[in-house]
């Protein structure tokens, strides 16, 4: 066991064979009772020693994660996590992973998440937290502070500014990284008012702020149907703080269904005219994110699941899943003459790459509705006002799995990919897992203490530019390339 002091009073943590961790560190005050649908209240300093040598509970889920996460649902989940080489008098580069799930699901205690490797191998400061999701974190009623979710965000970047130099952390030099909705965060943080200042780098993985999201109008018709299913008015916040919380979990799974299913959740970010001002894609292209060095980039078969599965299912099933694909890809602003053009380009060029799966083009053509083109005009948006900004695409491949599937470069990325929430059968070779698990973490911590991503390690990487379009192919043999995505980004031109 160690001890140490924070701002609030002592902790007891857990000696490692080469790292401390300090798990389940409340960073405001637990958000229950009076306090459900409240922004984040400051933490009370406590006397005594308070244990941190567990995880705390996480917040309650829309539905049961893959693999599920076995620690227990509870309003109460305003933790954090810490892994720490030595708290010490040294300042080491801090990175703030934030956990993705699509607003719905998710955890910063999961093990794939857990950060002793990678603060050990690298020499850094690692944090993970939970943070409020669904209904609880992004009700959008008259009277509920707007994106508590976010706020719940923010609040854990201030307590660590205010309180990671205790474990051997620099507060100027703090990294924002996250997956998934946890990518679309760090882009929120990048862009509002309010985080302003509490982060210094930021990197984005298989995430970005669509322009087509946060929309208003479904998240105030989201909270009006959940209201109206209890029967209370939209004003009456008190009785909705009375209702128990597995039924207002059951009732926003029935109306923002789960992140496999394709329906719209409202339950969500949304631009609120304060918190977030506008929509953040937009506030990016103005340049408030214009002195962050950036990395961005995607996995290259995000949802490569899909051609597997429609090459095993009989036709009456295909004809229903792609037309669910179809109107997924609506989702993105797409029309269906659009979706035949982009057809007409992918069609050819998957049968080629992938000519023993059939229906590739149609988990590549969600997927870069999802990701590869969203990232790709993110990063236009940062390129008019700065030039720090790196791209990559991650290539390692699981056989099993359809390739480099949406999540699969985390485990690499926090050198986790041995451990059990790991699918079964994902790993095809431990060897080139470790060759490529070890090039992610130097590619990961140079970014975090430098800006830079380049060690020695891999070719050189240039910054992206529209010119040329350099990306580091993050595979077993890393290699840059130069407009990988260019034939699908100009039929994307021409349909939007």
């Amino acid at each position: 066991m160690v001890i140490l002091s924070t701002n609030y009073g002592k902790i007891k943590g857990i000696q490692q064979l080469d790292h401390r961790c300090f798990l389940g560190l409340p960073y405001a005050k637990p958000p229950i009772g009076d306090l459900r649908f409240c922004e984040p209240q400051p933490m009370d300093p406590w006397d005594g020693i308070k244990d941190a040598t567990k995880f705390g509970p996480i917040a309650p889920q829309n539905h049961i994660d893959s693999t599920p996460i076995e620690q227990e649902e509870n309003e109460d989940c305003l933790y954090l996590n810490i892994w720490t080489p030595g708290a010490d008098e040294k300042v080491r580069p801090v990175m703030f992973w934030i956990h993705g799930g699509g607003f719905l699901i998710g955890a910063g205690s999961r093990p794939r998440l857990n950060g002793g490797t990678l603060a050990s191998y690298g020499d850094v400061v690692l944090v993970t937290f939970n943070y409020r999701l669904g209904a609880l974190g992004f009700l959008d009623l008259p009277n509920i502070p707007p994106n508590i979710g976010i706020q719940d965000q923010i609040a854990a970047l201030q307590w660590v500014r205010e309180n990671i130099h205790a474990f051997g952390g620099d507060p100027n030099n703090i990294t924002i990284f996250g997956e998934s909705s946890g990518s679309e965060s760090v882009v929120i943080l990048l862009s509002i008012p309010l985080a302003k200042g509490l982060f210094h780098r930021a990197i984005m993985q298989s995430g970005v702020a669509n322009p087509l999201s946060y929309k208003r109008e479904l998240s105030r018709k989201g909270a009006k149907e959940l209201v109206s299913k209890f029967h209370i008015d939209r004003e009456d916040i008190k009785t909705l703080r009375e209702v128990q919380i597995s039924k207002l979990i059951r009732v926003q799974k029935k109306i923002a269904g789960t992140i496999t299913d394709g329906k719209e959740n409202p339950f969500r970010p949304f631009v609120d005219g304060v918190i977030i001002p506008e929509k953040p894609y937009e506030i990016i292209r103005k340049g408030n994110a214009s002195k962050v060095p950036l990395m961005l980039g995607w996995n290259e078969d995000e949802l490569g699941i899909i051609g597997n599965f429609l090459n095993q299912v009989n036709e009456e099933r295909k004809k229903i899943i792609i037309g669910m694909i179809r109107s997924r890809i609506r989702n993105y602003g797409v029309t269906d003459d659009g979706i035949d053009k982009l057809l007409k380009v992918y069609k050819p060029i998957m049968k080629t790459k992938y000519p023993d799966n059939a229906y590739k083009h149609w988990d590549a053509i969600l997927s870069d509705a999802m990701f590869g083109i969203p990232t790709i005009r993110q990063l236009k948006a940062h390129l008019e006002h700065q030039s720090n900004v790196f791209c990559y695409i991650f290539t390692y491949k699981s056989s099993k799995y359809g390739g480099a599937y949406h999540t699969f470069e985390i485990p690499f990325v926090f050198g986790t990919f041995k451990t059990a929430d790991i699918p079964e059968g994902a790993i095809d070779s431990i060897e080139e897992a470790e060759t490529v698990a070890k090039n992610i973490m130097d590619t990961w911590i140079s970014f975090a203490r430098t800006g830079n991503p380049n060690h020695k390690g891999q070719p050189e990487w240039p910054p992206y530019d529209i010119q040329k379009r350099a990306t580091m192919m993050l595979g077993v043999h890393p290699k840059v390339e130069f407009a990988p995505m260019n034939s699908f980004r100009k039929v994307w031109l021409d349909i939007k």
